[in-house]
């Protein structure tokens, strides 16, 4: 999930690597006095002097760690070891103070001593194992582990422990099962129950899922005021698709916690997520007020936008985040979408163009560009785009059809029909294309096949508008004017105001001689192309319009290629509107 931050994580040492727990026992009522140091009888103190000594050393050292002030306790550790260098107990305790200075080989030395001396010291055991773990040193990490839970199947460290190493193989199912033992004997610790619900929602198992949504619930309750511990299972929730109770936890997040970009960017992608529209836009939107960097808050807000059909909030925030991730692809897409869709083609061209640069495999981007350019009149960068898009996925529906358009589009019939007739050998029933190969067949003066093509369309769709407008101009080119009258007057039944309908049938009329019906199909036609020209006038200023509205330019970039020409027809809805 873009955007999260994770304000509970295990302790980090130095280096930076995540240092596994450790146990921190000492157990010095149980110090070997025969392990104190061995000196001349006429030098050497007493017995009883020298193990009062170490173990003073030994606790004072201990108390020490015990306040996390490692470099102070490293003297009194030393100490301890120079004075009973034979006690297990004083290696594994200057391996401790190692350990946390960071000084991991030094670290290891230490406990590998304490257990050549004493092979059963469970804590020395358990912190070469943590040591090993943090080195990623995952197999040598487990045989310590196991030993150690061997020895002491309760030793709640140890399944901690064992479970993050699983769960660092992705062994997500025997992690949480170590989790699980790991509570039962520590209890509701909070480490513990995060690391159990993180293993047991990512397992995927629907016994485990549920342990994870009952151990949520516990953390809810003890948590119920740390604001990262209750964080840390929202998110966790939130990336298991639980976006009903992320987004509880998120809210209770956000009131201990108000006006925090985190708790909000993520309460709003839940609330997204939930299709509470409002409420994300909401969220995001505060979250955008107190931090406007981040791109990914910007192109939620957008996605938001664009489904109330807002388009120029969503122009706005598309481009906010592409402005901050000019590298996103996606976003870029999305932008040239929402263009599209305001039909506002140049601009939709140019950020497809865009993000088909940036991730040259997605067909989709290709296709959206196909289209976009199309309907810019740009026939000849349309047609490879649709090659390309064909290319990476041959799958794409119609996708032969719209290559096919776009050679018609530039007159290259004979490139045109090869595609249409692929788009058949696929699709037999492939309406569109039975109708062009009819166009080009006539043409080609090619009229038994326009007359096979364009039957089959109009047995498939009988009140298609091209379909029937041909058959009539092929009784025309026939010269079968009576065929060609009675197939343009349901021409003109199906689409009244088809302006060149109406011209064929002035000719057809004042060819054979129907004076009267010549000049009222004329009239009509006059009527209709003037209508025409006004139409196309207010077109261009709603797009200047439109234009000026979504980018404050009114004229078109001098940059775009040029227009090649009014397309016959506009493509099908395809890749450009999803």
């Amino acid at each position: 999930m873009s955007g999260v931050c994770r304000l509970l994580s295990p302790r980090r040492s130095k280096e930076g690597a995540t240092r596994p727990v450790r146990i921190l026992l000492v157990a010095l009522l149980s110090f070997d006095p025969l392990a104190a140091t061995q000196q001349p009888a006429a030098t050497r103190p007493s017995q009883a002097a020298v193990e009062s000594s170490a173990k003073q050393a030994l606790r004072r050292a201990a108390a020490l760690i015990e306040q996390g002030k490692f470099r102070e306790a490293e003297e009194p550790a030393r100490h301890a070891v120079e004075l009973a260098p034979a006690s297990a107990q004083g290696h594994n305790l200057l391996g401790l103070v190692h350990d946390e200075l960071g000084r991991a080989a030094e670290a290891e030395k230490e406990y590998r001593e304490a257990l050549r001396l004493d092979p059963k010291h469970v804590s020395a055991r358990h912190n070469l194992g943590s040591l090993l773990l943090q080195q990623g040193k995952l197999e040598q990490a487990r045989v310590e582990l196991e030993k150690v839970l061997r020895q002491d199947p309760k030793h709640a460290q140890a399944h901690f422990n064992l479970g993050r190493l699983l769960a660092a193989e992705r062994k997500f199912a025997e992690a949480a099962q170590h989790f699980q033992a790991a509570r039962k004997l520590r209890g509701d610790d909070r480490v513990v129950l995060l690391a159990l619900i993180e293993a047991a929602l990512k397992a995927e198992r629907p016994e485990l899922h549920e342990a994870a949504l009952r151990a949520a619930g516990d953390l809810e309750q003890v948590g119920s005021t740390d604001q990262r511990a209750l964080f840390t299972v929202a998110v966790l929730l939130a990336e298991s698709a639980e976006y009903e109770r992320a987004a509880r936890v998120f809210e209770r997040v956000n009131q201990l916690v108000p006006h925090s970009y985190e708790v909000l960017y993520n309460l709003g992608l839940s609330y997204y997520n939930l299709k509470k529209l409002s409420e994300a836009a909401e969220a995001l939107a505060e979250a955008a007020d107190l931090n406007p960097q981040p791109p990914e808050t910007h192109f939620r807000l957008g996605l938001i936008a664009s489904e109330h059909s807002d388009q120029e909030n969503a122009v706005l925030e598309f481009k906010h985040a592409t402005e901050r991730a000019p590298d996103r692809a996606e976003y870029h897409y999305m932008l040239g979408r929402e263009y599209f869709r305001a039909g506002y083609w140049d601009g939709a061209a140019s950020s497809y163009q865009r993000a088909s640069e940036l991730d040259p495999n997605q067909a989709l981007y290709f296709l959206s560009l196909g289209n976009a350019l199309f309907r810019s009149n740009n026939y000849a960068r349309s047609t490879r785009a649709f090659e390309r898009a064909a290319q990476l996925d041959p799958k794409i529906s119609d996708i032969e059809y719209l290559i096919g358009y776009g050679y018609r589009a530039q007159g290259q019939f004979e490139e045109a029909r090869g595609h249409f007739e692929r788009q058949l050998a696929t699709n037999p029933k492939h309406i569109e294309s039975l109708a062009h190969l009819g166009y080009l067949a006539l043409e080609q003066g090619r009229y038994a096949d326009a007359q096979k093509y364009l039957e089959q369309a109009l047995a498939l769709a009988p009140d298609h508008i091209a379909a029937n407008y041909d058959v009539g101009r092929l009784w025309v080119k026939q010269r079968q004017s009576d065929r060609a009258i009675q197939a343009l007057r349901r021409m003109v039944q199906l689409s009244p105001d088809h302006t060149q309908a109406h011209y064929q049938l002035f000719l057809l009329y004042s060819r054979t001689k129907q004076n009267e019906l010549a000049q009222a199909e004329l009239a009509q036609f006059k009527q209709l192309e003037e209508l025409d020209k006004q139409v196309r006038r207010e077109e261009a200023r709603i797009d200047k319009a439109r234009r000026l509205r979504l980018t404050g330019v009114s004229e078109p970039d001098i940059a775009q290629p040029p227009a090649m020409g009014r397309p016959p027809a506009p493509p099908p809805p395809g890749g450009g509107g999803r």
